[in-house]
């Protein structure tokens, strides 16, 4: 395997990431800032919403939906930091 490659999938795996991660919090707050103009104050956590005439979005979705965000990104940098040590550790040997 290429120590480039390696990098490149690092950096598409965060870049998924942060796609994932903004999607579902723009999700959150769309779906809460429409139960605030509605004034539901007492709603239910599980019930979905529409948003932008899309789908169905529920708040528990769009929580793991982050979560797993996070273990993704998580998981890209670790790539990332693996393959520039291997760098490093190559150009030592080379030198």
């Amino acid at each position: 395997m290429q120590i480039s490659s390696a990098i490149n999938s690092g950096l598409q795996g965060f870049q998924q990431a942060t796609d994932t991660a903004n999607k579902a919090a723009s999700d959150i707050a769309q779906v809460t800032a429409r139960r605030e103009e509605q004034g539901e104050k007492n709603s239910d956590v599980e019930k979905t919403e529409t948003v932008n005439k899309s789908q169905p979005v529920s708040l528990t979705q769009s929580a793991v939906n982050l979560k797993v965000a996070e273990a993704q990104a998580n998981a890209s940098a670790d790539v990332i930091k693996t393959a520039d040590k291997n760098l490093g550790t190559l150009i030592d040997v080379r030198a």
